[in-house]
């Protein structure tokens, strides 16, 4: 039998208390690094997501025009190459730079050196100048004029203490159609959806709301994700009952997705709704945070962001911000009751498409889910506009029409 000498006793019990110091230690920074480095990714999630600055950017380009003529643009990257590069796609894209736009179309062609050509259809203003900055733009056209030909009204209704403009186009259908733009975007969004609405022949509504550059700034600073922005939507609906709509049809992209989803979760005026087309839409705040972390990187290390560490961030911008991450979490969407229509794009690096599908499998007699595939944030009517706008169509001849729900969100 072994016995343990006192020296051999007071070594162990030395190494003992070392190893429990180091632990202590460890956890303790540990600790540090994930309240530090939570509180900043917290104020990361405010700067991105959260922080309403109630002004217009000023237009920045990232592309150089080398050539222009015969209806075609030869352009060259001057700034950062994004990972869904449009220029290079055949999506139907705009294009803007300093004195007019344009619509770029059909296959690109690789000029070398970098340089891209593409058909270009012009909109507005003079014809792009060899050497002249430029960049993209999904949203194409300015207005309902320069978009379908059509004229239209600027009015406004009551919002946020203040007024909030709105587009008014006149239709002759007693059911509305009322559009809502995402974050950071304008009434000019939802204008690609807009043309199967002006053929069947429903009056339309694209609006402003809630700290959009237009509108009055929401006293708290921050974008409320549909927790506010939806009394906003209720009074335009408002408007639209007293101009003559019996019946709304909503259409809403991305963050304009959550506002209808809030508006038909509280609104007493919900009953107005015969049909939602929602592009991309921001149905949880909380996973499309998750995706950006996903996709972005540790400062200096240039690991990933760990999932306790977008956790924890959520958690301290919540006790920050005030955000109740629950209250804007809308799925599965006990506040669907009407057929929906949904686009979304695989590609989408913003919402994540789950989100999407999760919708469409809680209802799958009210819910059609379209995937784009190959499609960026709110960028499925430009992959395949032929499609896009043939499939609301039908969604919207149906909508407006007594037939069964069900019927209205069959595949296809």
């Amino acid at each position: 039998m072994t016995s343990t000498g006192p020296l051999e006793s007071t070594t162990r019990g030395r190494r003992l208390r070392r190893l429990l110091v180091a632990l202590v230690v460890l956890v303790l920074l540990s600790a540090a690094l994930l309240g530090g480095g939570g509180w900043y990714f917290a104020g990361q999630i405010d700067s991105d997501a959260l922080t309403a600055d109630h002004r217009v950017d000023p237009q920045t380009y990232d592309l150089e025009v080398t050539a222009y003529g015969d209806g075609e643009v030869a352009l060259r990257r001057t700034g950062h190459r994004p990972a869904h590069d449009l220029l290079e796609t055949t999506d139907v894209i705009g294009l803007v730079w300093p004195g007019g736009s344009g619509m770029l179309t059909g296959a690109p062609a690789d000029r070398g050196d970098g340089v891209v050509a593409r058909a270009l259809h012009l909109l507005s203003g003079a014809a792009p100048a060899a050497g002249a900055g430029a960049a993209l733009e999904n949203r194409i056209w300015a207005d309902p004029q320069q978009a379908y030909g059509i004229g239209y009204q600027d009015v406004a209704f009551p919002c946020a203490g203040g007024q909030c403009p709105a587009w008014y186009v006149p239709g002759t259908s007693s059911t509305w159609f009322i559009g809502v733009h995402g974050k950071g975007s304008s009434r000019a969004e939802p204008l690609r959806a807009l043309g199967p609405a002006l053929e069947k022949g429903l009056p339309a509504l694209l609006i402003e709301y809630r700290n959009d550059p237009d509108a009055p700034a929401d006293p708290s600073g921050h974008y409320g994700y549909g927790a506010t922005e939806w009394r906003d939507l209720e009074q335009a609906v408002a408007y639209a009952v007293d101009h003559g709509a019996a019946h709304v049809v909503l259409f809403g992209a991305s963050m304009g997705g959550a506002i209808v989803a809030s508006f038909l979760q509280h609104s007493g005026s919900a009953s107005r709704v015969t049909g939602v087309v929602l592009d991309a839409p921001a149905l949880d705040l909380r996973a499309a945070v998750a995706h950006r972390a996903a996709q972005r990187t540790l400062p200096l290390l240039g690991a990933g962001i760990p999932d306790v560490l977008t956790s924890t961030a959520e958690w301290i911008a919540g006790v920050r911000f005030d955000v109740d991450w629950n209250a804007l979490d809308y799925l599965p969407g006990d506040w669907l009751r009407v057929p929906t229509l949904v686009f979304h794009g695989t590609d989408d690096d913003t919402v994540p498409i789950t989100t999407s599908d999760e919708l469409g499998a809680a209802h799958p007699g009210l819910v059609q889910v379209v995937r784009v595939a190959g499609a960026a944030h709110v960028e499925s009517w430009n992959r395949d506009p032929a499609d896009y706008t043939a499939r609301e169509g039908r969604f919207l001849a149906c909508v407006t029409t007594a037939v069964p729900a069900g019927s209205c969100t069959a595949a296809g």
